[in-house]
C-alpha cells in the first residue's frame, strides 16, 4: 500500500477553523473600532457646533441633580436686548448659576394656548447644580431686581438627561449611514416651492429672519415647549418628526437639549422641552420655502406648543 504524504503548507480542519475564528475576530474588532471612531467623531463634530457657532455653554460631564431652567423675557419696545440680558447676566454673578445658552428672538413661531400670545424679546438657559439653589437664587433681591427690569418673565424648569442628549447626535449619525448605503436621495439643495404656493405668514417669516442676519448668519435656535396631542395628532407628528430628522441626519443640525419639564410657576403642562439647532437664517428661510418643509409641515400637529425661534447671542454678553 503507497501513502501519499501531506502536502507541504496544508493544515487540518482544526487549524483552519481556528484561522477562520482569527480572521472573524479581527473583522468584528475592526467593525467596532469603526464604529467607535465615527461616533467619537459626531460627538466632536456637533460639539465644535455648540462651542463656536451656538455659542452654548453645557458642561459635557454634571452632576445628575442638575437643574436646568429656561427663563422667557419681554422687554419694553425699543430696548436695547443684548444690554439688557447683559445686565441679567451681571447680577448672576457670584451665584451657582450657569449660563449655558442665550438668545435674541426673532419671532415667536407658534403661541402657547396655554401662555397666550407673547412678544418675547430673548430667551435664557440657566443650568444651576439642582432645584434647591435655583430657588434659593430667584428668591435673592438681586435676581428679582434683574428680572424686575423685564415687562413680562415666564420660566420653565427642566431635567435634561446627559445620556439621551448625547444619543441624539449618534442617532443621526446611523440615519445617515442608513441613508447613504441605502443611495437615498439627498435633501439639498431644498427646492423651492411654487411662490404662490408659500403660505403668507412663511414669507411674513422670512422676512423677520432676514433683519437678523447679524447674529444668525451661522445658526438660530428654535426653543419648543410642547404638550402631546390626541393618539391621531401624535401619530401625524411622528410622520413630521421623522422627516425633519431625515434632513438633520443629512445635513448635521438638530436637537441641542431635549428634557423633561419641571413646573416652577403657573399651572402650564407640557410634556417635553426642546433646543434644536438650525444653521442660519438664510438656511431656515430655503427650508420654510421648499417643497420638501411645505409637503410635511402639516402633520406638524400637537395638543399645545410654543416655538420661539432665537439667534445666538451668549459670546455677545
Amino acid at each position: 500500500m503507497t501513502i501519499t504524504p501531506a502536502h507541504k503548507g496544508s493544515s487540518s480542519p482544526t487549524e483552519r477553523t481556528s484561522i477562520k475564528s482569527a480572521a472573524g475576530r479581527v473583522s468584528l474588532l475592526a467593525l467596532v473600532s469603526a464604529a467607535a471612531a465615527s461616533a467619537l467623531w459626531q460627538h466632536r463634530r456637533y460639539l465644535r457646533v455648540r462651542r463656536t457657532v451656538v455659542h452654548e455653554a453645557q458642561p459635557i460631564s454634571r452632576s445628575r441633580h442638575a437643574f436646568h431652567v429656561l427663563t422667557f423675557l419681554a422687554a419694553s419696545p425699543g430696548t436695547d436686548i443684548v444690554s439688557e440680558v447683559r445686565a441679567l447676566r451681571r447680577a448672576t454673578e457670584g451665584s451657582q448659576a450657569g449660563w449655558i445658552y442665550a438668545g435674541k428672538v426673532v419671532v415667536a413661531a407658534l403661541h402657547s394656548a396655554q401662555i397666550g400670545e407673547k412678544n418675547w424679546s430673548a430667551v435664557v438657559l440657566l443650568q444651576y447644580p439642582s432645584r434647591e439653589a435655583y430657588e434659593r437664587h430667584a428668591e435673592s433681591a438681586a435676581m428679582r431686581a434683574a428680572l424686575a427690569r423685564f415687562e413680562e418673565v415666564y420660566v420653565q424648569g427642566f431635567r435634561r438627561s446627559p445620556f439621551v442628549n448625547a444619543m441624539i447626535p449618534q442617532l443621526l449619525l446611523a440615519m445617515r449611514v442608513a441613508q447613504i448605503v441605502g443611495r437615498r436621495p439627498s435633501h439639498f439643495p431644498f427646492r423651492r416651492t411654487q411662490s404662490q404656493d408659500v403660505p403668507p405668514q412663511v414669507e411674513q417669516l422670512s422676512r423677520r429672519l432676514s433683519e437678523e442676519v447679524e447674529f444668525g448668519a451661522h445658526a438660530i435656535v428654535i426653543v419648543n415647549l410642547i404638550k402631546r396631542g390626541t393618539r391621531e395628532q401624535r401619530s401625524a407628528d411622528r410622520r413630521y418628526t421623522t422627516a425633519m430628522f431625515s434632513a438633520m441626519a443629512e445635513g448635521g443640525y438638530g436637537p441641542l437639549h431635549v428634557g423633561r419639564p419641571v413646573r416652577v410657576e403657573r399651572n402650564y403642562e407640557f410634556d417635553a422641552v426642546a433646543l434644536v439647532y438650525y444653521p442660519g437664517v438664510e438656511f431656515f428661510i430655503d427650508l420654510t420655502r421648499s417643497e420638501y418643509f411645505q409637503a410635511i409641515y402639516g402633520d406638524k400637529q400637537l395638543g399645545d406648543t410654543q416655538a420661539v425661534i432665537t439667534v445666538p447671542i451668549l459670546d455677545r454678553l
